[in-house]
Formats: C-alpha cells, sequence, structure tokens
C-alpha cells in the first residue's frame, strides 16, 4: 500500500511538472484516460503556477513538490505569498524578467476559516473568506506582473476556496484565464471529512470541459476498507461491530432529522 501511495504521489508529480513546463497532456475523450504526454512550444511569456494548501496547513506542503519542479529544470523561480487574516497580501521574493515558469506559494494565515461568519455554515466560509484570501492572492501578483494566464495546483479545502473564487469571478473583468487546474483531494461537493475523494474530483473535472488536465489522490481504496477494515487489520467481528454501530448512528440520525459528525471532522469555531 505504501508503495502504491509513493506511486501516486510521482504521478502526479509528473502532471505538474508537464503542466509548468508546458507540456500539452492529450486525453482521450471517449474514455477520460491520459493517453500520452506531448511537448509542445512553449510560450516567451511563461505562466505562473500558484499553489494553494489545504486546512491546517501552510507554504510547507506546498515547498516539496515546487523544489522538485525547480530540480527537474521546469522553473528556476520560487516565490512566496502570505495572506494575513484582514486578507492582505504580501510578496516575499522577486520574479524576475527572465523567470521561467514561476511558482507562486500561497500561505494563509487563517488556515482553518476560523476568521469568517458563516453563521454555522461552514460552506459559507469559502465564499465569504476562502474565495477573498484565494483572490488576493493572485491579484497581487498578476498586477505587479501582468500576467494574463495563470495555473493552478490546490489541495483539499484549498480546492473548495478556488472552486469558490472562479464561482464568484469568472466572467468579471480581468479575471484571469485559468490554462490548468490540479485539483487533490478535491471534495467540490461541499463534502467536510477526511481528505480522499478522488472520485468526486475526476467526475467534476471529466463533466467541465473548461478543465484541461486534473490530477487526484485517495488515501483509501473505501470498497476494499469496508471489507477488510483499514490496513487489513480489523478481524471479522470488528468490521461487523463497525457496520452495526453506523447503521444504528443512520437509525438515530434519522430519527432526530439531523447528522453527527464522524471522523474526519473538526468542531466549528466558537461564534
Amino acid at each position: 500500500m505504501k508503495k502504491k501511495g509513493i506511486g501516486i504521489i510521482s504521478l502526479i508529480l509528473i502532471i505538474i511538472i508537464a503542466i509548468v513546463a508546458g507540456i500539452k497532456i492529450k486525453q482521450n475523450h471517449d474514455e477520460n484516460a491520459v493517453q500520452e504526454i506531448q511537448p509542445v512550444k512553449v510560450s516567451s511569456k511563461t505562466v505562473p503556477t500558484f499553489f494553494f494548501h489545504g486546512w491546517g496547513s501552510s507554504w510547507h506542503a506546498e515547498d516539496t513538490m515546487a523544489q522538485a519542479i525547480k530540480r527537474a529544470g521546469a522553473t528556476n523561480t520560487i516565490v512566496r505569498v502570505n495572506v494575513n487574516k484582514k486578507g492582505h497580501a504580501r510578496l516575499i521574493g522577486k520574479i524576475k524578467k527572465n523567470a521561467k515558469n514561476p511558482l507562486v506559494e500561497v500561505n494563509f494565515s487563517d488556515n482553518k476559516l476560523t476568521n469568517s461568519q458563516y453563521n454555522g455554515q461552514y460552506a459559507n466560509a469559502y465564499d465569504s473568506t476562502g474565495a477573498r484570501y484565494v483572490k488576493n492572492a493572485i491579484d497581487l501578483v498578476r498586477n505587479k506582473y501582468h500576467y494574463s494566464k495563470i495555473n493552478i495546483v490546490a489541495h483539499s479545502m484549498g480546492n473548495l476556496e478556488v472552486a469558490s473564487y472562479i464561482k464568484l469571478n469568472a466572467g468579471k473583468k480581468n479575471f484571469p484565464q485559468i490554462d490548468h487546474l490540479v485539483a487533490m483531494a478535491g471534495h467540490y461537493d461541499r463534502i467536510i471529512g477526511i481528505c480522499g475523494w478522488g472520485g468526486i474530483s475526476l467526475n467534476a473535472a471529466a463533466n467541465d470541459p473548461r478543465i484541461k488536465a486534473t490530477a487526484a489522490i485517495t488515501m483509501y481504496d473505501m470498497p476494499h476498507v469496508g471489507a477488510w477494515g483499514y490496513f487489513d487489520k480489523g478481524t471479522a467481528d470488528e468490521r461487523y461491530q463497525n457496520k452495526k454501530q453506523i447503521a444504528e448512528q443512520r437509525t438515530k440520525e434519522y430519527g432526530a432529522g439531523k447528522f453527527a459528525k464522524a471522523g474526519g471532522c473538526f468542531e466549528y469555531p466558537a461564534r
């Protein structure tokens, strides 16, 4: 399982490097499968790639990928944008005139969206606050260096913030052209819980012709987990008791008319 996880992560990194370097990913639209990667001529005016981290994380989670891309020769520039809890964006580093496919590591101080007034509906925080953080980070770099096109790489909650940014700003004046969007563990139907809803990310991408390429990582094979338990360690009795508990919980929730939170969910901050 460990080797399989490393292989998936390596594949995602290869796709990101291909996107940053300006390599075209050819798709078979009948099967929604990646067939081959073909190099194309890269424009003299390169495209910056923005990285957005997930819940409770920071730019450090993005740096391993960014440094690997730099070592692969796809970029020669890595800068960082810090966005504080008031939404103010500050650029750390400089993109020189000869920069090749610069990478922008975005860091949110409010990395759990605790600074948002969402009235008990956490999904509203992506629209009221998360989208504004994304916009401010992108606008800072675009206004300074006049990029008309961008790429985006996002993980987990970062995908929801990016999705809200696109929803609220697409079609407006000066909205950038998003050449490529790489979504890792993107739960676009507003699921709040453990990262790993990779199938949802892929389904969303398959049905949206605007997305040129996407990648997703899922931490668990859920049908296998249901049959054998996490890491194949669950006994038959433990698996039976777990299913029994879930069934009882569903009955209780149906009767109460509301749902209880399960593993992977976090507490709403006090209002």
